[in-house]
C-alpha cells in the first residue's frame, strides 16, 4: 500500500484479534476478492467516480476534530487524469494531460503548472513524493494493490458479506501491529470497492474513511477537458516542494 497507508494517520480498535495475528492469517477467499477487484480497475480504459472522506486531524485548541470532504475523479489511462477536490483544504482541481499536471485553488484563484510523468500511477507517485499532496484511494488503482496488501499486512480475513448503503459487499479486515484496514467490495458483476476504513493503532485514535459512489466505467471524456484554462485574472504560483 503506497499512499493510503503512509500518508494517512489513523488508530486502532480490532482488540480481539491478538491470537489471529500471531497466526499471520491470510485468507484465500479475501486474497481472490481483492485481486478480482484489481482485476477489474486494471482492465478499465476509463472510469469516474465519486469519493466521500473523512479524516481526524490534529487541532492546535481543540486537540482531534473530524474533517469531512468529497472527490469528483475522472482516469483516461494510461495518461489523463481530472479532479476536483472539496473539503477542509477548499476547492481545489488537478488537471493531468500525460506530460503536465496544472494545480488549482478555486478559493485563491491561483495555479501552478507541474511537469509530470507519463502515467498517472507515476505522477500520483511524483506529486506526493515531491509537494506531498495526497490522492484519496488512489492505492486502488495500482496494479500491484493485492500484493501490497498481502505484504504489509500480518492477516487478511473474510469476515463475510455485510449491507452497506443498501448493497451487499464482501468485508475484509487487514491488520497489523501497527495498523488495520476494513474494505468493503461490492458483491455484483464487477467487484468494485465500495468503502474503506484505515486505522493506526498507535498514532492517538485517529480514523481515515472513504466511500465510493457513481461509478461511471469506460465513459468517453473529451481530451480538453484534462487541459487546464486559467480563469480570467488567475495568478500563476510556483509550489514549493515539501
Amino acid at each position: 500500500m503506497k499512499k493510503i497507508l503512509v500518508s494517512i494517520l489513523l488508530s486502532g480498535f480490532f482488540l480481539g484479534l491478538t491470537a489471529q495475528e500471531k497466526e499471520q492469517e491470510k485468507d484465500t477467499i479475501a486474497v481472490m476478492i481483492l485481486q478480482r477487484m484489481s482485476d477489474v480497475i486494471g482492465d478499465l480504459t476509463s472510469v469516474s467516480f465519486k469519493l466521500t472522506t473523512s479524516i481526524d486531524v490534529d487541532d492546535y485548541q481543540y486537540g482531534v476534530v473530524k474533517q469531512f470532504g468529497w472527490d469528483e475523479v475522472y482516469m483516461v489511462g494510461p495518461n489523463k487524469m481530472l479532479i476536483h477536490a472539496y473539503g477542509y483544504k477548499g476547492h481545489r482541481g488537478f488537471w493531468y494531460n500525460g506530460e503536465t499536471t496544472t494545480y488549482y485553488s478555486f478559493d485563491e484563484n491561483n495555479f501552478a503548472v507541474i511537469p509530470s510523468p507519463k502515467t498517472i500511477i507515476a505522477t500520483i507517485d511524483s506529486i506526493h513524493n515531491t509537494y506531498g499532496i495526497d490522492f484519496p484511494a488512489a492505492d486502488f488503482f495500482y496494479p500491484t494493490f493485492t500484493e501490497d496488501v498481502l505484504e504489509y499486512f500480518d492477516n487478511v480475513i473474510f469476515l463475510g458479506k455485510k449491507m452497506v448503503e443498501g448493497q451487499e459487499c464482501f468485508h475484509i479486515l487487514a491488520t497489523n501491529e501497527d495498523m488495520s484496514a476494513q474494505f468493503w467490495v461490492a458483491n455484483d458483476a464487477f467487484n468494485l470497492p465500495k468503502k474503506f476504513v484505515l486505522t493506526y493503532k498507535n498514532k492517538g485514535n485517529k480514523q481515515y474513511e472513504s466511500n465510493f459512489s457513481n461509478w461511471n466505467l469506460n465513459p468517453d471524456v473529451p481530451n480538453s477537458a484534462f487541459n487546464f484554462l486559467p480563469p480570467p485574472q488567475a495568478v500563476e504560483i510556483y509550489l514549493m516542494p515539501k
